[in-house]
């Protein structure tokens, strides 16, 4: 076995590959708020594998500690990242081993290319925290966002794909270990990549399956937002053609009005004329139209989503300085605001109508940038990317578009909670 005799080296192995393994799987997993708490659950296993590694090879070896690493170390620092992460068992699952079958390639393919080239400790100590830190990085900088996306909108079925992982590295970690070490059986490095080759196409077809339930999931979203923006597209049509109509009946009785009143100052009857004028009321017929943007597209959604809020009792509290020029396609920025204002609106519905009140502010100097400010109840916490979670039924839906749209459009978002009050903020 390579530098078998060299106990600070095997040490330095065992410690690279955990910790490697362990930064891999936070690059690829939803962390919690709680960073105190997370730190305090991975510092603890930090420390737990360190010391149980450590008094393991002093006292049984390294090809004993090996063959135990699975129950000894493995599967504590599963517990240990579930404790931290933001995610369910049978995803943590199939992420942590996923991960952990990953690591065992990598550390046994350096192993396997250092005895093929006899390279000495340095080059192999330099080769396998490279490889590992290059994997970290790999996973957090172009991965993780498709890997949360992906898995975060997928929720069912994770126990079944958790066995692929499962199966996979029992068999691996057999392979290597029995019946003895891989380096010292020659009929390993084939059977070991041919499973690597084998268990690639498995994951290959299980990435594709999920990232085309993803996109329907996704297109599913975006026609029902599209959908509810259109009917209130229809309905603002409907409102302005029954104001065209109500306006033309008003003139028309404007018109008969006037023209009495003139054959009645002929006659020179003022008494007439002042009583036609005081039962006269039709000019207080038609209302003020609704108009909150020059855009018909945002106007027609801010009227149907803020009137459907009004009639529920909702408060509302505008401030909107919205440009003739949108600085995004109009569609797009009225889903953004649809999502945000139905969210509000949901939140309200479950308060005492004293209670309910939505505040919508918009400016466009220096920068384009609105607010919609809303109070609601039961528990509020936030998960991955700064996203509101509730396991309250229906709330929050449209979260993900939101998101979605501010990272195609590069632009900033926040959500937050202060005094019983849900901020959301998006900056173009």
């Amino acid at each position: 076995m390579i530098f078998d005799d060299n106990t600070a080296y095997q040490l330095y192995r065992i410690f690279v590959a955990i910790f490697g393994t362990l930064g891999m799987v936070v690059a690829t997993s939803p962390m919690k708020k709680n960073y105190k708490k997370n730190m305090l659950f991975l510092g603890g296993y930090a420390i737990y594998a360190v010391v149980f590694t450590f008094f393991s090879m002093h006292f049984g070896g390294f090809l004993s500690f090996l063959r135990s690493v699975i129950l000894t170390i493995s599967l504590p620092g599963v517990i240990m990242i579930y404790m931290a992460a933001d995610t369910s068992v049978s995803r943590h699952v199939f992420k942590c081993l996923s991960q952990l079958l990953l690591s065992l390639y990598l550390l046994i393919s350096v192993t396997l290319l250092n005895t093929l080239f006899k390279g000495t400790l340095l080059s192999n100590a330099i080769l396998l925290l490279s490889v590992y830190l290059a994997a970290i990085a790999f996973e957090f900088f172009v991965l993780r966002r498709t890997f949360l996306d992906i898995t975060g909108v997928n929720t069912q079925g994770w126990g079944i794909l958790a066995l692929i992982p499962i199966a996979f590295f029992l068999f691996v970690m057999t392979l290597a270990l029995y019946p003895v070490h891989y380096t010292q059986n020659p009929a390993f490095p084939p059977l070991f990549y041919l499973s690597g080759a084998v268990i690639a196409i498995i994951y290959y077809a299980v990435f594709q399956y999920l990232r085309t339930q993803y996109q329907y999931q996704m297109d599913e979203q975006n026609r029902e937002i599209l959908e509810m923006q259109l009917q209130g597209i229809k309905k603002h049509i409907e409102d302005t053609k029954r104001n065209a109509t109500e306006v033309k009946l008003i003139w028309q009785d404007t018109y008969k009005m006037l023209s009495d009143i003139a054959a009645l100052a002929k006659e020179g009857n003022a008494n007439a004329i002042l009583g036609l004028v005081s039962k006269s009321s039709d000019l207080n017929r038609l209302g003020t139209p609704t108009h909150y943007c020059s855009d018909p597209i945002l106007n027609a959604t801010l009227t149907a989503y803020l009137g459907q809020a009004r009639n529920l009792g909702i408060t509302i509290e505008h401030h909107l300085a919205i440009p003739e020029v949108l600085p995004v396609d109009p569609a797009e920025l009225s889903i953004c605001f649809a999502n945000a204002l139905e969210n509000a609106t949901k939140a309200c519905a479950e308060l005492p109508e004293n209670e309910r009140k939505i505040i919508i502010r918009c400016i466009y100097k220096p920068a384009f940038m609105f607010e919609i400010t809303n109070p609601y109840k039961g528990q509020l916490t936030f998960g991955r990317n700064g996203l509101p979670t509730s396991t309250r039924t229906n709330h929050g839906i449209g979260t993900r578009s939101i998101m979605a749209f501010c990272e195609k459009h590069n632009a900033f978002y926040d959500f937050s909670t202060e005094g019983g009050w849900f901020k959301l903020m998006i900056t173009l």
